[in-house]
């Protein structure tokens, strides 16, 4: 077997892996691998603590206790990551009332020129009264993240408008944001004279410039079919996840 065939097969000599050579492939889509950020129901936060208190049950849930007119209304922040779209909502429930349900609210805070507003991304009614309860909603399309100039909550309220808590008949377990990150969209106009607008991997090189990865290979060109060396995917490793570690105190 010659040499061009260990490399066709991609076998290894001396410890060295002779992978197969491939044209470059076409990118996908701007989405990576879905991650997800859990809320604890210790995480929620009543909304007005001299009327009513969230009490919490640890495993079992957190439930309202207060009087009659209490609205039981409880807040915890959704963390995702700048620029990613949520795909999902999961929530654990428990709820054996016969007259009253959870309900919630996906809201997002933001800043605008006419001053701070609420966006309502999503709301629901849980309605079920046989115990333990899972419920998922997806979303298409997602919301993407604008963390700039937005914060997020995800708000639950224990009880019917009008009717009074339940107590821990009616509990929120824990819920989960599914997210994905995605790189940015085009822009209108291209950074290097050799990956114009319609080059394939247009998008993905402007996300590496416009985040201060690469500046190119100099001459207003980018190079995208050089090869890349280990010193040179060093640099791009290290900026784009902004590596850091412990520093010794005897440093």
């Amino acid at each position: 077997m010659n040499k061009r065939t260990l490399l066709a097969a991609g076998f290894s000599i001396g410890g060295i892996l002779l992978a197969p050579h491939r044209a470059a492939a076409a990118p996908g889509g701007p989405e990576t691998v879905p991650g997800y950020t859990m809320i604890m129901n210790y995480e929620f936060q009543g909304a007005d603590s001299s009327i009513y208190s969230l009490q919490n049950g640890a495993s079992q849930g957190s439930w309202c206790e207060g009087p009659d007119n209490a609205e039981c209304l409880g807040y915890a922040r959704i963390q995702a990551p700048e620029g990613a779209v949520l795909l999902q909502l999961d929530l654990w429930t428990y709820d054996v009332s016969h007259d009253s349900d959870l309900h919630y609210a996906v809201i997002a805070s933001c800043e605008t020129p006419g001053g701070p507003v609420n966006d309502l991304l999503d709301s629901g009614d849980l309605v079920f009264e046989d115990g333990e309860f899972h419920y998922a909603v997806t979303y298409t399309p997602g919301h993407t993240v604008n963390n700039s100039l937005c914060g997020y909550s995800l708000r639950v309220k224990f009880t019917d408008g009008g009717e009074p808590p339940r107590g821990n008949e009616i509990r929120i377990r824990k819920a989960r944001v599914s997210w994905a990150r995605q790189v940015s969209p085009a822009p209108p106009s291209a950074t290097f004279t050799d990956v114009p607008t319609d080059h394939q991997f247009f998008q993905f090189v402007e996300a590496l410039v416009r985040s201060g990865i690469t500046a190119g290979c100099g001459l207003d060109s980018y190079c995208p079919d050089a090869p890349v060396t280990r010193g040179q995917m060093a640099v791009f490793l290290s900026k784009a996840l902004g590596l850091q570690w412990p520093v010794p105190l005897s440093e």
